[in-house]
């Protein structure tokens, strides 16, 4: 099983590849990312989404062709040749070819200026694909929106993103609502920008409709950054368990995600860290798409903090 250092080194290695492929605008063309995996892409009928597979005849051929099945996507070679922010591919389709494309490290060990150390000569390929597979998933974010492109999109900002901003940049770098938190998650915690204006004390997180009207939380994906580690509890809350209720937590009747017309709205709620979620006050501004209320339907919602904060003994005065 790959360590922590091998992952990391996978990490970087993602890292450095979306930020060569990166256009000017701050997009990453499936068509960029191919060529720097030495890849193509085939659509033809499979019993899964998309695999990988190698060609070894032919000097012109490329060494690595992504396949993807025909029957869940619908690609032509124009739509490719002209993918940009403003006419991206579907995002499904973007993630399944970063996706395998992540694959092709088990095979390449060497290359993109990595060596995964930790399996063994004459490790079985299948055992090795398996083990990609299950500890890199989460690394496909990386090849999909780089660090260049991130930092594109928060310069010149002066505060916390506000849910608008980010479904803009969601729409322009083809990418889901999970693939967006999930690469904000991935910025380390020593990652410069982590401390820009656009993701400082900010909650960018996941709930879907249940039959009710109202919203369930999902645990994961979630991004939190709030300064000194202080947050509202209900965030903790919400990491710590699957399936908590937005009305249990937020109450307030006239908000969207416990069953009301609006939005967003601004709270008092409490705030402490992990391990003291409610030590004071602090107030927040938590804005939700506005989508249909079909149960089973997943959305983003943000949580922007405030610099006001009030100790709880100030309460009872």
């Amino acid at each position: 099983m790959f360590g922590t250092a091998e992952i990391e080194h996978l990490a970087k290695a993602c890292t450095a590849i979306a930020n060569d492929v990166t256009d000017d605008s701050g997009f990453i063309p499936v068509r960029s990312l191919l060529a720097r995996f030495d890849a193509r892409l085939m659509v033809r009928p499979l019993l899964v989404e998309g695999m990988l597979a190698s060609e070894e005849s032919g000097s012109d051929k490329n060494k690595w062709i992504v396949l993807i099945d025909s029957d869940t996507y619908q690609v032509s070679d124009s739509a490719l040749a002209g993918e940009s922010s403003r006419a991206p591919l579907d995002s499904r389709l973007r993630n399944t070819v970063a996706h395998e494309l992540i694959h092709s490290f088990a095979f390449r060990p060497s290359e993109f200026g990595i060596r995964l150390r930790s399996m063994p000569e004459g490790s079985d390929s299948k055992e090795v694909v398996h083990v990609i597979e299950r500890e890199t998933e989460r690394l496909s974010p990386l090849l999909l929106w780089s660090e260049k492109g991130l930092e594109k999109f928060l310069k010149n900002k002066q505060k916390s993103c506000s849910l608008d901003e980010l479904m803009d940049a969601m729409r322009a770098m083809g990418i889901s609502r999970p693939v967006l938190v999930n690469r904000l998650g991935l910025l380390g915690r020593t990652n410069r920008l982590r401390e820009s204006p656009g993701l400082r004390n900010i909650s960018v997180g996941l709930a879907e409709w249940n039959k009710w009207g109202t919203a369930v939380f999902k645990g994961w994906p979630l991004f939190l950054n709030f300064d000194r580690n202080i947050a509202p509890g209900f965030c903790f809350a919400v990491l710590q368990q699957e399936g908590v209720l937005a009305q249990d937590v937020l109450k307030d009747h006239m908000f969207a995600m416990c069953g009301g017309p609006k939005q967003s709205a601004d709270l008092t709620v409490d705030e402490g860290t992990e391990q003291s979620p409610s030590s004071s006050r602090m107030e927040i501004h938590i804005s939700c798409e506005d989508i249909h209320k079909e149960p089973g339907t997943e959305f983003m919602y943000v949580v922007q903090g405030t610099e006001i904060r009030t100790p709880k003994y100030e309460r009872s005065k």
